[in-house]
């Protein structure tokens, strides 16, 4: 299986691992802002934008996402990568960090998938898998994209992505949906990642998401939590303010 990747830049790597209904491309301003100083390398995950996927494909798990990223890393000699992940993207670097330190100098993490850490985390899960399935029973499989890309980052989401961005692989995002609950650490295995790690929070993203970076940054030995004027796409929304976490991370 093939992952499509880019690199870019000079310096110490840094290793971005995109969110569930974006593909690498949702790191461009990002890079942007960070220039470069850092070898900087982005792929889009399974079945995600030009990577493949085995056949069939139907779903995927945390531990499957890190073994990718372990593999990446070691085959492009990035090893110890300092690793940017949003949503499932940051839980996949969480995994590899507790099952493969080695391979990691620490991470920068966006909203990681963990809104059990959160008290209203069940309920919000639960609304957003009703409103992915009502769009994708009424109106097919890319309008279930759009809605849950509206419901977790507001309903100019879309629009603050671009047509061309927007526009992912069904099959990946319906593969992912289940993806976070797959995870089995829990409390006890987040104390045992010594590595540094920064949390980073949007000011306008939902209570709940905030409420789990907030816990999530606590659980962590060696954790900050760092807030950006943007809601849960921060990347797209406050590059500048992402690329200086980063930068401060190397």
């Amino acid at each position: 299986m093939a992952l499509a990747v880019e690199e870019t830049g000079s310096g110490p790597p840094v290793v971005f691992v995109h969110g569930t209904a974006t593909d690498r491309a949702v790191w461009r301003e990002t890079l942007g802002e960070l220039g470069g100083g850092a070898r900087a390398i982005v792929y889009d995950r399974r079945a995600y934008g030009a990577s493949g996927a085995p056949e069939p494909y139907g779903g995927t798990t945390v531990g499957e996402q890190a073994d990718d990223l372990a593999e990446l890393i070691a085959a492009l000699d990035a090893a110890p990568a300092l690793l940017v992940g949003h949503e499932l993207g940051a839980l996949a670097c969480l995994d590899l960090m507790l099952r493969q330190p080695r391979l990691a100098r620490g991470a920068v993490l966006i909203e990681p998938s963990m809104l059990w850490l959160s008290r209203g985390g069940p309920d919000t899960l639960s609304a957003l898998r009703e409103v992915v399935e009502r769009a994708a029973f009424e109106s097919g499989a890319p309008a279930a994209v759009a809605a849950f890309l509206e419901a977790v980052d507001g309903p100019r989401a879309v629009q603050r992505l671009g047509p061309d961005r927007a526009a992912v692989s069904p099959r990946a995002f319906a593969a992912d949906l289940a993806a976070s609950a797959s995870w089995p650490a829990g409390r006890r295995e987040l104390a045992r990642i010594e590595l540094p790690v920064t949390v980073v929070s949007g000011t306008s993203s939902s209570p709940v998401r905030r409420e789990a970076a907030a816990a999530l940054a606590r659980l962590l030995p060696n954790a900050e939590l760092v807030e950006v004027g943007a809601g849960h796409l921060a990347h797209v929304e406050a590059p500048g303010e992402v690329a200086a976490a980063i930068a401060r991370a190397l």
